[in-house]
């Protein structure tokens, strides 16, 4: 059997990583997770040598490669740039929250450094106890994520009931209205309430409107809104994005329909998933409605005919589908990678119709453009030929790769 790693130095060098999860957490819990780890190592009378700390502020435990000061800190150790025996944290959830901790593990181990935790008094991970303990710790870390999830899902379906606002910014339109009650003898903030915003009402009404009696898509109406001579400049450019939350969304007409969908981080991606109707959670007196509900669900039937005519087309141009690997353009490789240099935009390729050359080949012309261009949002009307750009990178590509000598 192997020998273990730990007491093997006698003068062991470590490095120390802190790390807090949001901005609205305490923005002293890293200095207060590294003073935690310095007083246990006074404690207990060892003399360790700490040659780095790594630090990541705001970001989730749950993710691995978004981390910058944890993949810091992996990569030099893999590279020898960082020469430590231990990696110190205050409690091992600052490590990671992720459902493959014990590889995390593992993959710190392997560059040549154990993981030590200041709450177990750095006891060895390797032992029988410590291996015990560490499969604790990592069950810990992923279940506590769990139950606070289910914790703050309870709490915003009571909160949808009770019409309070269950977080989040408020949709264009509205505003958030504080509730204050007597505590104690101290007036504080009890909960938030939508209010429309009365000189809104009427960009609101407009935008159901188009849809609804002119038929238009949230493209067509960004440019309406974006022209629009009495909508106030600093709340252009719309974007189709933006519209379109807009026309799906009841509480306009005074319903809150939450929890249509859930969310995780499989591989450092947010992977959102539908949820069944008879989970999500409805209050039909939810706030004060901007529209009426007639005019909303007049909307949602011209979106839905859209939409019915472009499926059935996009069927009889193409019966047959070929599965493609996810994350893999296989017609245009260079799909998001292209920047809009007026707004900073993924360019979107789009393929114009096909025609015939004068030699009898077919034939059609793809480019790369902004889609802030179409709704009004930029200004930047160029086009990028998607033949040319991709001979251009995959060509300087070929030359970093392989210099002529």
């Amino acid at each position: 059997m192997l020998l273990s790693q730990f007491g093997r130095n006698p003068n062991p060098r470590v490095a120390v990583y802190l790390r807090m999860s949001g901005s609205r957490q305490n923005p002293r819990s890293p200095d207060q997770q590294l003073a935690t780890i310095r007083e246990t190592l006074n404690r207990l009378g060892l003399n360790w040598q700490v040659v780095a700390t790594y630090r990541d502020d705001a970001i989730s435990g749950r993710y691995y490669r978004k981390r910058a000061g944890f993949q810091r800190m992996l990569r030099e150790l893999k590279s020898g740039a960082l020469k430590a025996d231990y990696i110190l944290v205050d409690t091992f959830e600052r490590l990671s929250r992720a459902e493959d901790n014990a590889e995390i593990r593992r993959k710190l181990a392997k560059a040549g450094a154990l993981v030590l935790t200041a709450d177990s008094n750095f006891s060895d991970p390797s032992s029988v106890s410590g291996r015990a303990l560490s499969f604790l710790e990592t069950y810990r870390a992923s279940e506590e994520c769990r139950l606070k999830a289910h914790n703050v899902l309870r709490g915003k379906k009571d909160s949808v009931r009770l019409s309070y606002w269950p977080g989040g910014p408020a949709p264009f339109g509205f505003r958030l209205q504080s509730v204050m009650i007597m505590r104690n003898g101290v007036e504080e903030v009890d909960h938030r309430i939508l209010v429309p915003v009365q000189e809104l009402k009427w960009i609101i009404l407009l935008i159901f409107t188009l849809s609804a009696e002119e038929n238009l898509g949230p493209l067509r109406i960004c440019k309406r809104l974006n022209s629009h001579p009495d909508i106030p400049e600093h709340l252009k450019p719309f974007t189709e994005a933006t519209v379109a939350s807009i026309l799906y969304n009841e509480l306009y007409y005074g319903e809150m329909v939450w929890g249509k969908n859930c969310t995780g981080i499989i591989e450092d991606v947010r992977v959102r998933q539908s949820l069944p109707e008879n989970e999500w959670e409805r209050n039909s007196e939810f706030c004060e409605p901007i529209i009426s509900k007639e005019l909303w669900q007049q909307s949602m039937q011209m979106i839905q005919a859209r939409r019915t005519k472009t499926t059935a087309s996009n069927s009889n141009i193409c019966s047959t589908s070929v599965p493609q690997p996810r994350g893999v353009a296989l017609k245009y490789p260079l799909s998001g990678l292209v920047i809009c240099s007026s707004c900073g935009r993924s360019m979107v390729s789009s393929s114009s119709s096909a025609y015939t050359t004068k030699s009898g080949e077919k034939n059609s012309y793809a480019s790369y453009g902004c889609p802030g261009y179409r709704s009004g949002a930029c200004e930047n009307e160029r086009r990028v030929p998607e033949s040319w750009l991709r001979e251009t990178v995959i060509t300087l590509v070929k030359d970093r790769l392989f210099p002529s000598e």
